[in-house]
């Protein structure tokens, strides 16, 4: 389980980031100056990264689902996940 904290902060970044996109696809002619002012306060994409949407776990992420490998462990166990089962032979 990751820290609560952290998971609250990658959700502050990411509100920030849907703010900077909107406010870029609706002036798409700003000047260099006024790009810049908003790329200080957006600070780049470096600081993103993938959280399980569960849990916030970091490491061993897919993309496809949005969950990290313990989640998909636990929900393809419970048949909660379409076309994951328990294997069995």
């Amino acid at each position: 389980m990751a820290r609560k904290a952290l998971v609250v902060k990658q959700a502050r970044l990411e509100e920030i980031k849907k703010k900077y996109d909107a406010i870029l696809k609706a002036n798409k002619k700003l000047s260099w100056e006024e790009r810049y002012k908003l790329y200080k306060k957006y600070k780049g994409k470096t600081r993103y990264y993938n959280r399980c949407k569960i849990c916030g776990r970091v490491h061993s992420y897919n993309r496809e689902l949005g969950l990290c490998r313990v989640c998909i462990r636990m929900y393809g166990r419970e048949g909660k996940l379409m076309w994951i089962r328990k294997s069995s032979w």
